[in-house]
């Protein structure tokens, strides 16, 4: 497993599922009748023997089965192993013995390369062996344009920072990233527009490094403090939108650090889910976008 995991898009790619499931669905070739038939469910783990990276198994769930995806943004040989535990373990807490579909999304190729084969088992003969290969359908996000991305779904175009090489420069991921904020506001319902926008900027602060957060909400314009109207509505003592930035910008905190960084702790993530001080949330975003490594971060929040 690589040395530092970019573990940033899991929960980016939660919110993708729960804003429009479907669309994930049809870059599996699902028809646009059967993807709408499905929706987003959690199975809660009663005993967590086998660890998920968030807490319960995330599914896609209809009547005519389920469909489990692993979205890949880090090179694990396991991957596969770890998604096939998942599907047994899900379908024996539910009960369920129906039909499953269980796929990954790699976000690079060399993270589909660096992914083992699964075991292969020996029956009561040399001659009976179990193969579990082709069980799971695969796809690596860098092949796609953006085109071919929203001629599968217009929903898909959070995706499009993985149709960019890595190397593109600043100048033109900026310029991009504001294409994409005005298609989100084009192609998603209001009441999903700020989600849309909030998987969006995740995803291209892990795809390109070069970019700060800074940067991400200006292009995007997603952030409530950034805006007049946001700042006024604090300035007046609405005391429920000032609980909501706080939390959100808590959340903002972890995502950024999980983005860049990995798995946070649960003590580091029980620090700053304790601050309410905003000018404090403010400086620990643009630390978590500047910072070295976890543990200069760690230096500036317990200082």
């Amino acid at each position: 497993m690589a040395k530092n995991p970019t573990r940033g898009t899991d929960e980016a790619f939660i919110k993708l599922m729960k804003v429009s499931g479907s669309s994930i669905l049809k870059l599996f070739d699902f028809s646009a009748i059967e993807a709408e038939k499905y929706h987003f469910h959690a199975v809660e783990l009663k005993e967590k023997n086998l660890k998920p990276d968030v807490e319960g198994f995330p599914i896609l769930k209809s009547e005519e089965g389920r469909v489990f995806i692993e979205f890949q943004g880090y090179e694990d040989p396991f991957i596969r192993h770890r998604l096939m535990a998942e599907v047994f373990l899900a379908c024996e807490i539910e009960q369920y013995d129906g039909f499953v579909m269980a796929g990954i999304v790699y976000t690079d190729e060399k993270y589909k390369k660096a992914a083992n084969s699964l075991n292969t088992f020996r029956g009561l003969s040399e001659n009976e062996n179990c193969h579990l290969q082709g069980c799971f359908q695969e796809i690596v996000l860098t092949d796609y344009t953006e085109q071919q991305l929203e001629d599968i779904d217009p929903k898909l175009i959070v995706l499009a920072p993985f149709t960019l090489p890595k190397r593109t420069g600043k100048t033109a991921i900026l310029a991009k990233g504001r294409e994409w904020q005005n298609a989100v506001t084009q192609i998603f319902p209001t009441d999903k527009q700020r989600e849309a926008l909030n998987v969006l900027g995740l995803l291209i602060l892990n795809r390109f490094r070069k970019i700060t957060y800074e940067e991400v909400i200006a292009m995007l314009n997603f952030d409530l403090m950034d805006t007049v109207a946001g700042k006024q509505l604090y300035d007046m003592g609405g005391q429920n939108v000032r609980k909501e930035w706080l939390e959100n910008n808590r959340e903002t905190v972890l995502e950024i650090l999980k983005t860049r960084f990995g798995v946070v702790s649960n003590e580091m993530s029980g620090k700053i889910r304790a601050i309410n001080k905003t000018e404090q949330l403010k400086k620990l975003i643009i630390q978590a976008t500047l910072s070295s490594d976890i543990d200069s971060f760690n230096g500036n929040l317990s200082s």
